[in-house]
């Protein structure tokens, strides 16, 4: 059962809430930074701090879009259900993501599920209060904009390289992924299961471990158990340039 916690920065501390403005970093990246401190506090007012178990679902897809999250620790997936039940993990979440679900500006409903893989830390901030602060502040709206548009060739990206790709090349893109723009090293716990790696490369879990293992053999990386270790970082760049 997801809690209500109070940790974090001495400031939040000294919250009801366990959130201040102080949570947000402010870095080049980070679309907080174009607010000013009135609407930051407009902002968290009321803001929420969450505490996920691993498996516990952050964000159901369907469901009304009422609050976006900002992971604040841990570990969790963005994935689509489909009514077959078959999920495609889209991608991962962790410390300094921000999450809208799809729906801030598009019907109002959630595009997709999040769900822990780790105990996941996150804050909980009203939709309706950024919708706000859209219309009020011409370049925090650019910054909103420009990370929905970074996601969004992400996604496109992905499905362009499922559709194309064979098995071998998808499976090379999930690892260096998992590499490059989550852990960033090259020996790594994936926290994820096997069948949640096929989903992440869109094939059974059954053609996913076939290929795992050619890529073991071929020495191209180590497994132990949950752990893959990158060995051969160029030839799976080759693998997934040539699909």
């Amino acid at each position: 059962m997801a809690l209500q916690i109070d940790i974090g920065c001495n400031n939040c501390n000294k919250k009801n809430n366990g959130c201040c403005k102080y949570c947000f970093e402010f870095n080049k990246t980070n679309i907080f930074s174009t607010l000013s401190d009135k609407e930051l506090e407009y902002l968290i007012d009321e803001k929420q701090q969450i505490l996920y178990n691993k498996g516990e679902t952050i964000i159901k897809q369907n469901t009304s879009s009422a609050f976006v999250v900002c992971i604040k620790e841990g570990l969790g997936k963005v994935y689509v259900e489909s009514d077959k039940g078959k999920n495609v993990i889209i991608r991962l979440v962790k410390h300094g993501d921000f999450v809208t679900g799809g729906g801030l500006f598009n019907g109002n409903i959630q595009h997709f599920s999040i769900a822990a893989l780790t105990p996941v830390t996150c804050c909980l901030i009203n939709s309706s209060k950024l919708a706000n602060l859209v219309a009020e502040n011409n370049e925090f709206a650019i910054s909103l904009l420009r990370n929905h548009t970074m996601q969004n060739n992400f996604l496109l990206e992905k499905l362009v390289n499922h559709t194309l790709k064979y098995m071998p090349g998808r499976v090379a893109d999930t690892l260096l992924y998992l590499k490059k723009d989550i852990f960033g090293e090259n020996t790594f716990d994936v926290r994820l299961t096997r069948s949640e790696l096929a989903e992440m490369s869109n094939m059974t879990k059954e053609s996913f471990v076939r290929i795992l293992q050619q890529f073991k053999e071929s020495k191209l990386i180590n497994t132990k158990g949950s752990e893959i270790e990158i060995l051969d970082e160029n030839s799976l760049l080759s693998i997934s340039k040539n699909g």
